[in-house]
């Protein structure tokens, strides 16, 4: 019971840490997340090492349930209706920002020498974003209108395409390191497994979801019911 009592006490000190940021952030010119990286990084083991070192292991699951809240929040921005609105832009500008950083990444790679096949792997990963960090700017700053719409939804779809170039160009990288194979043809067919069986299971698990909260017809929905249908989706997608 002693190491539950720890770990209550430190989730409740963080989470008072955190509310103290947001609170700091409303005074002071600086991001809301800046400050709480900058607590992380003091209360953590490149700082004042306060954090107990079997906290590190709590990591995986507490990460991974704050991207699913932030992954459902960004989702719910791509609606039907604001699809229609800024749909068009959201495709062509992620479409773009997504090889845009994936030519640029290469190319200056392999300018100061890296090798060619290490520049493709690393110019695929180039594109990754960040939407825990941008969505919190957002909500920080009350973004509306139509810039913050098209925004947040880049960030809910440009990880999809960055899946896509990643899955592409790592094929192309180890066809170039080993040869063709069969290895490339892996890299493709898990990077399809993983972006196909992300929409099967989204479809799977939100289609029947958005029925029973009210999402496409009158209704209640609940915390509760959010909650579900985010750890469900989760849970299944990790195994």
């Amino acid at each position: 019971m002693a190491n539950v009592g720890v770990i209550l006490i430190i989730l409740g000190a963080l989470l008072l840490l955190g509310l103290f940021g947001d609170l700091l952030a409303r005074r002071i010119p600086v991001p809301r997340v800046t400050l709480l990286i900058l607590f992380g990084v003091a209360i953590g083991a490149s700082g004042l090492a306060l954090l107990p070192a079997r906290t590190e292991d709590w990591y995986p699951l507490i990460s991974n349930i704050a991207l699913l809240m932030v992954g459902f929040l960004l989702g719910g921005k791509l609606s039907v209706v604001n699809f229609r609105q800024v749909g068009k832009n959201v495709l062509g500008i992620s479409l773009f920002k997504v090889a845009g950083v994936a030519l640029f990444v290469l190319l200056g790679l392999l300018l100061i020498g890296v090798p060619p096949a290490m520049a493709l792997v690393l110019a695929g990963i180039g594109p990754a974003t960040a939407p825990a960090a941008v969505s919190n700017v957002v909500e920080e700053l009350g973004g509306e209108g139509k810039f913050t719409e098209t925004l947040l939804g880049i960030v809910a779809i440009d990880d999809a395409w960055g899946l896509i170039a990643f899955s592409l160009l790592l094929a192309v990288a180890q066809t170039m390191a080993a040869g063709a194979d069969g290895s490339a043809l892996g890299a493709i067919q898990h990077g399809a497994w993983d972006l196909g069986g992300a929409l099967v299971l989204g479809l799977a698990v939100g289609v029947p979801a958005a029925f029973v909260t009210g999402r496409l017809r009158p209704g209640e929905p609940t915390q509760a019911e959010a909650l579900g249908v985010v750890l469900l989706a989760g849970g299944l997608a990790l195994w």
